[in-house]
C-alpha cells in the first residue's frame, strides 16, 4: 500500500488518509499513507496520476470491472465487517431422551417453562454464552434445545450438559423413567452406496463398518460416521449379486461422494437417502401392488 492511497483507503477506510482520498485532498506530493518504504521513490511528472490513471483527468479510463471497486468501497466508510453466516438448527440443537423412550404428560409445561429454567441453570453456572433457547418435547419424551443465537452452535455447551439434565430431572416429575445426559443433535448426512459386489463384503456383518470406512478412505481420504446394509436381511442380500450400504458422512463431504465414486474398480452410484416411515414402499411394491412386509426402499 506504499505510495498506493486506494489501496490504503481501502485497507483503512477510517484513517484521515482515507479521508483525505475521498474528499480528493489526497497528494503524493505532500505525504505518503503509512511509514515510508525504504525503497519509496516519489511519482515523477512524466507518470500518469492517479486520477488520470483512474479516468478522471485527460489519461486513458479504466475498463470497469464486475463488482464494487476499490474506489467506491473505500468511499463508504461505514462498511463493517460482515459477521459470520448462521448455523444449520440441527447445528444449535441439544437433546436429552429418556431412559425408556416414551412421552411425558407435562410435554406442553416443559416445552414453555424450559428454557427459562435452562437459562436460569447456566446463570448459577457462570456460564457466559448466550441464554435464549428454543424447547420441544417429541413423542418419545426426548427434550431438545435450541440456541436462539444463529452463530452459537450446541457443542459450546457441552461442559454444562451436566448441570442441565440435572435440572431437568428435577424440575418435572420422572418416576423410574428418567431424562439421560444431554448430548448433541446428530448433524451427519446418510448416503446410500449401490451395486456394491456382495462378494467382495465381509462374511461378518459386524466388520462392515471397518470395511467401508478403508476403501472409502483409500477412494476418496473421507472418513464415515457409521456404516449399515440397507438391506437388513443377509439371506435376502447374499442371494443377489449386488447390495446397497448406507452411511453417515459429515456435510461437507458429501459433494466430494455425489453421485458416484469409483470403489472396487466399479462405478457405484451414490444418492441421499430420503426420511421414509416404516411400511414406506419401494419402487417395485408401487409399480407392481404388492408389498414386502416392513418395506422400508
Amino acid at each position: 500500500m506504499f505510495g498506493n492511497p486506494e489501496v490504503y483507503a481501502k485497507a483503512f477506510p477510517h484513517s484521515w488518509e482515507a479521508e483525505q482520498f475521498r474528499a480528493n485532498q489526497y497528494a503524493l506530493s505532500i505525504f505518503t499513507p503509512a511509514t515510508l518504504h525504504p525503497n519509496y521513490a516519489p511519482r515523477t511528472t512524466t507518470t500518469p496520476t492517479y486520477a488520470q490513471a483512474a479516468g478522471s483527468g485527460p489519461g486513458k479510463r479504466k475498463k470497469k470491472t464486475k463488482g464494487a471497486s476499490a474506489t467506491e468501497i473505500a468511499r463508504d466508510g461505514n462498511n463493517e465487517i460482515r459477521p459470520p453466516s448462521s448455523l444449520p438448527q440441527a447445528s444449535r440443537r441439544f437433546f436429552a431422551p429418556r431412559f425408556n423412550p416414551a412421552p411425558h404428560a407435562l410435554a406442553q409445561r416443559i416445552a414453555a417453562s424450559f428454557p427459562d429454567i435452562a437459562a436460569a441453570t447456566l446463570t448459577d453456572s457462570n456460564c457466559l454464552l448466550p441464554k435464549g433457547f428454543i424447547s420441544k418435547v417429541n413423542n418419545r419424551g426426548a427434550v431438545s434445545l435450541t440456541s436462539t443465537n444463529r452463530n452459537t452452535p450446541a457443542e459450546s455447551y457441552a461442559p454444562y450438559f451436566d448441570a442441565l439434565t440435572r435440572r431437568l430431572n428435577q424440575s418435572f416429575p420422572v418416576g423410574d423413567n428418567p431424562w439421560l445426559t444431554f448430548t448433541q443433535a446428530p448433524t451427519t448426512i446418510q448416503l446410500a452406496i449401490h451395486l456394491i459386489p456382495t462378494e467382495v463384503l465381509p462374511d461378518d456383518d459386524d466388520q462392515l463398518f471397518t470395511f467401508i470406512t478403508n476403501s472409502l478412505h483409500n477412494a476418496k481420504g473421507d472418513t464415515i460416521g457409521s456404516a449399515r446394509y440397507l438391506n437388513q436381511d443377509r439371506t435376502a442380500r447374499l442371494s443377489k449379486e449386488a447390495t446397497s450400504v448406507v452411511v453417515s458422512v459429515n456435510p461437507d463431504d458429501v459433494p466430494i461422494l455425489l453421485p458416484a465414486l469409483f470403489l472396487f474398480s466399479k462405478r457405484l452410484k451414490v444418492e441421499k437417502m430420503t426420511q421414509a416411515n416404516r411400511y414406506t414402499q419401494c419402487r417395485n411394491c408401487y409399480r407392481f401392488g404388492h408389498a414386502h412386509p416392513r418395506c422400508t426402499q
